[in-house]
């Protein structure tokens, strides 16, 4: 009977939850998590972004390029500067006119084709300190990522799925380039 009153008692205990502390400390805006990130000399990972929405995710465990290629890249792409990220459109585009644009301009707005050997539809720079939204004419649905979001990372892989009918478009945040020729 003490064995089964003494586990009653551990189980209980185990499931409570932690107390949250009474004076927690503040979060820091995206301008201070990337100055903290620079000061720690590394790259952001998940663990640095905000409320990341369901359709994204922030992935740098792929095959990339050499830093080298990675830089000429960038200077081809003219976004080596801090103010701009690179958005990769990959997989799934079958010819549908897409358009990307921030508030007052537009980066791109036109039919998009992805190359099935190296799963690259099209790449394009755009600056990170404002929302971006992408719009996909055939399903009618429009996605918008966050400028904090864009500022922490170089480059975003979006995927499309027209089998999905609510979100047509899955988002990777990253600092790796993967193999685009």
């Amino acid at each position: 009977m003490k064995k089964f009153a003494f586990l009653l008692i551990i189980a209980f205990f185990s499931m409570c939850k932690t107390a949250k502390p009474l004076f927690s400390k503040p979060e820091l805006t995206v301008e201070e998590t990337l100055e903290k990130i620079k000061e720690e000399d590394r790259l952001p990972n998940e663990k640095d972004v905000i409320d990341l929405p369901d359709y994204a995710q922030v992935r740098d465990d792929f095959r990339s390029v050499s830093d080298k290629t990675k830089d000429n890249y960038l200077r081809g792409m003219r976004a080596s500067e801090p103010q701009y990220s690179v958005v990769i459109l990959t997989k799934g585009y079958k010819g549908e006119n897409i358009r990307i644009k921030a508030e007052d301009k537009t980066y791109f707005n036109g039919m998009t084709m992805s190359h099935l050997k190296t799963g690259i539809a099209k790449s394009i720079r755009v600056d990170n300190d404002k929302d971006l939204t992408i719009f996909d004419n055939f399903t009618g649905k429009s996605l918008t990522i966050e400028s904090n979001h864009l500022k922490m990372f170089k480059f975003i892989y979006i995927l499309k799925n027209n089998a999905d009918k609510e979100i047509p478009f899955r988002v990777t945040f990253s600092n790796t380039l993967r193999p685009v020729l």
